[in-house]
């Protein structure tokens, strides 16, 4: 017996978030990090990354820690290698452990030093700065509203089209606001269309002012094979840049 499922069994809603979470995952390759809003106004996902201000490359604002002597870096899975060294500030005697007061004069002033394991240099905390030399960063934020469509089918045979339904409330004026249609071919395949809001408007053109679309009842049909007129955002995530 096979039970193999695909997300033809998935009910409509369904369907829905599960093309929000295959987005997420994809935005999350090119570096953003993403986000749901509380409430549901057209907008589906935010989104935002850091970059550099001078070569655009992501940016990681986590302090990074490194031995001042020989370099060696203890911010990911080196933590428990470092050395718990107190020094009294009073005779400079050295100890390693918990301690609260110097073993050799007694003195409950100590100094904290997080030591390197390898060449006993002092650790210390540092920010990141871009490989190519710049100490700037920037902030972007977008919004994201995701569409979501299967393979078309009508008496059981493949109409080898998408649909998506776009309506006038879609239309949101920010230049931060993109969509990205999610489309499943008949193998569980996505595909990724991205694009502004100024795009869908220019592709749309006069339909825009149709009866149907200012009714909420135009719905875009098109080619699964070639993605027909929308074509030119397939996979064009460098426009959320």
């Amino acid at each position: 017996m096979n039970n193999k499922r695909t997300t033809t069994d998935l009910s409509a809603r369904h369907f829905s978030r599960y093309g929000e979470f295959l987005v997420s995952f994809e935005l999350s390759k090119y570096g953003w990090n993403v986000y749901n809003p509380v409430y549901d106004e057209y907008i589906d996902l935010i989104i935002h990354k850091h970059v550099c201000e001078d070569c655009g490359k992501n940016w990681n604002l986590t302090p990074v820690l490194v031995c001042k002597k020989c370099g060696k870096d203890f911010s990911k899975t080196q933590k428990n290698k470092i050395i718990a060294k107190k020094i009294c500030a009073n005779c400079k005697y050295e100890m390693v452990g918990n301690k609260r007061k110097c073993e050799k004069c007694g003195s409950k002033n100590l100094i904290n030093r997080p030591t390197c394991d390898i060449c006993g240099g002092e650790i210390e905390m540092i920010d990141h700065s871009c490989k190519c030399g710049s100490k700037n960063y920037v902030t972007k934020f977008r919004t994201i509203q995701v569409k979501s469509s299967r393979i078309e089918y009508k008496n059981g045979k493949s109409k080898n089209t998408y649909a998506v339904d776009m309506k006038p409330r879609d239309l949101i004026k920010d230049k931060y606001h993109f969509y990205i249609w999610c489309l499943i071919d008949d193998d569980d395949k996505p595909h990724f269309l991205v694009m502004s809001v100024n795009d869908f408007k220019r592709v749309m053109g006069d339909s825009l002012k149709g009866i149907s679309f200012f009714k909420d009842q135009d719905r875009q049909h098109f080619s699964a094979r070639d993605f027909g007129k929308w074509k030119e955002f397939l996979n064009e995530f460098d426009k959320l840049e």
